[in-house]
Parts: C-alpha cells; sequence; structure tokens
C-alpha cells in the first residue's frame, strides 16, 4: 500500500457502510429511515450502498429521499465526517436497471449481492469500519450463486475468517448460535465441543469488549428436550465444551433445557446464551426483541450488524415499515466503531 494511501486511512474518520438489501424488499424504505433518525455525528461517516434508480423509484411511491452525495467510487479518506455519502453500484452491475417490488426475481438477487460484495471489499481495503446490512431474500441470490448460505457465511469467507459466530443482541436478551443455517437433521452430527467453546469464546469477547459487561455469564442450551433425558449430546459434547470454557476463565454454565434457560436469561439471570440451532434460539429472541433486536457477525475483522427480520415483501415500498431494528443495527455499529476509534 502506498505511504499516501495509509496517511489517508490513519487520519479518516470512522466509516459504517449500510447496504441497502433486497432492492424489492422494506430494506431500501427501513435504511432511507433510520438514517434520517439517526445521523453520522461529526466524528463518523455513513456511506450507503445501493442503485440509484432503487432509491428513486422509493422516492415517487414513499416521498422519502436521502440527503446525501452520490459517489460512483470511495478513496481511501475521501468522506469526510457528519456527512452521508450514496455508493451508486448499479453501472458495475448487469441488468442493474431491471428489479421486481414485493417479488422473488433473480435480478433483485444480483443487485444485493452486489451491494453486499462491495461492503466486504471495502472492509477489506479499510475503507469502511463497519457494515450494517439490509434484509436480503437468500433464494433471490441464489439464483445468482447457488452457494450463497446468508450474510453471515458470505462475510466471512470474503475476509478470511475461519472462527466466527451469529449472535442476537437486544436490552434484555443476547444468544449466540452454534450452528446457523442448516437442515435440523444434521445439527447433531455438525456440533462438537470445539466448535461450542468457540462460540463461547467469542461470545464472551463480544460482551466484555462490545457491551462493556466486566465479568459476563454465558448458559448453554441443551440440543434434546430435557436435556440428557432424551439423548447424549449434552454429556459426550456440550458440557466438556463448558468445562473447558470455565478452564479459560468464562463464566459458563449448563447445559440447560431450553425451555427454562430463556426466561432465566431474560429476567436477568444470565447475560447470553448459547443455543444449539438457528429456530431454538430465534423463536423466543423474536418474541421479545423484533422490534429492537440486532445480529451481529462475530469473529470478522470488522464491525457488521443488521436488523433481525427479513424482507417483508408484501410491505414493500408503502411507506409503512418498521424501522426500529435497522435503526437499532445502525446506532449498535456506530457505537462499536466509535469505541474502536477512541482505543487507537
Amino acid at each position: 500500500m502506498a505511504d499516501g494511501v495509509k496517511t489517508a486511512l490513519r487520519k479518516r474518520p470512522p466509516v459504517v457502510a449500510i447496504t441497502m438489501g433486497d432492492p424489492g424488499g422494506i430494506g431500501p424504505e427501513i435504511a432511507v429511515k433510520a438514517l434520517k433518525k439517526e445521523r453520522p455525528g461529526s466524528r463518523c461517516a455513513y456511506l450507503l450502498i445501493g442503485s440509484k434508480k432503487v432509491f428513486e423509484i422509493l422516492r415517487k411511491k414513499t416521498k422519502l429521499s436521502l440527503p446525501s452525495q452520490t459517489l460512483s467510487s470511495v478513496a481511501p479518506g475521501s468522506l469526510r465526517p457528519g456527512h452521508v455519502y450514496f455508493l451508486d453500484i448499479a453501472p458495475s452491475v448487469s441488468g442493474a436497471g431491471t428489479f421486481k417490488i414485493g417479488k422473488l426475481y433473480k435480478e433483485n438477487g444480483r443487485l444485493a449481492l452486489a451491494a453486499i460484495a462491495k461492503a466486504a471489499t471495502l472492509a477489506r481495503q479499510k475503507i469502511v469500519d463497519a457494515v450494517v446490512t439490509a434484509p436480503v431474500n437468500k433464494a433471490a441470490v441464489r439464483l445468482v450463486d447457488r452457494h450463497f448460505i446468508g450474510h453471515t457465511e458470505f462475510l466471512a469467507q470474503k475476509a478470511g475468517s475461519r472462527r466466527f459466530a451469529m449472535m442476537f443482541v437486544s436490552p434484555r436478551l443476547n444468544v449466540t448460535l452454534a450452528t446457523i443455517h442448516v437442515p435440523l437433521k444434521k445439527i447433531s452430527g455438525l456440533l462438537t465441543a470445539r466448535s461450542i467453546l468457540e462460540k463461547m469464546t467469542l461470545t464472551d469477547a463480544m460482551l466484555r469488549r462490545g457491551l462493556k459487561i466486566p465479568r459476563p455469564r454465558i448458559a448453554v442450551c441443551a440440543l434434546n428436550p430435557h436435556g440428557k433425558e432424551c439423548g447424549d449430546e449434552e454429556e459426550k459434547i456440550i458440557a466438556p465444551a463448558v468445562r473447558a470454557a470455565r478452564r479459560r476463565g468464562i463464566r459458563a454454565f449448563g447445559p440447560f433445557s431450553a425451555d427454562l434457560l430463556f426466561h432465566a436469561a431474560y429476567h436477568g439471570r444470565y447475560d447470553a446464551l448459547i443455543s444449539m440451532y438457528h429456530d431454538q434460539a430465534l423463536g423466543p429472541f423474536k418474541l421479545v426483541a423484533f422490534h429492537d433486536g440486532v445480529n451481529v457477525t462475530l469473529g470478522l475483522p470488522y464491525v457488521r450488524t443488521s436488523p433481525d427480520h427479513g424482507t417483508a415483501f408484501d410491505i414493500a415500498y408503502q411507506g409503512k415499515a418498521d424501522p426500529s431494528s435497522m435503526l437499532a443495527a445502525l446506532r449498535l455499529a456506530k457505537k462499536a466503531v466509535l469505541k474502536q476509534c477512541s482505543r487507537k
């Protein structure tokens, strides 16, 4: 890297990138609404990444517009604090002039994936410090990239992160997934003491550094109903992981039956839970934190957050979308990068 570029990177303000999500869903709308409510402030800059035509149509249908400067490229150190910028990816994406509102469509997936890939590149180049992703339709993205599993896996692969985890954060309940987007029939075979220990380690670090909890308490869910009464994964896999975490100084507990554990965590007994599979965690989490829950990717070399809901095709471009979860994701990302900046 040239000396001039290195100097620009050292002097630049922290930058939070926001991807528009599926252009046919509520992603563009909640991004604009969140940015109107949460300004970057004097120490930070925001960079919205998407297709200009998408936001022009959003403005025509909902009268929602974002005051920002449109860019065709971003150079290191070119973004000034206190400003919101828009990076138009459409010129580099074939078929970018076409998308469909409220429908599963290949070109929607192409645009959504292009925005994510651009954000990942800018993060790898250290031009942005955080990435906030609006919801995508995975089926639409898979029409373009059949190997796409989700944001978490895609961003981890682009960053070269082999140790990563999906964590959901809210004011009263925090939970990390031991497995992510896999069929239920495969979960038992994917669980290992090492992988569960890894999730506890990443969660402990997030609680201490990101959420400023000095001595976090982490409880681990059993896989089976009533724990070891119905299976042997608790004794063979999960309990050894908990013991290993304790030897590392992590305040780990369990495994406990999940049907009681979420109630205990919600009422403050634990600072975070480790859940064995996606819906074991997301059912109770979305029940209590649907509007203010945030998805955080642990293990990346930069901050990544997102709202904890989907594309909501049924209300797209109607001005009805609630931006609360997107706003919470943006605020958490901004808070994290400003803390990182103050430590340098």
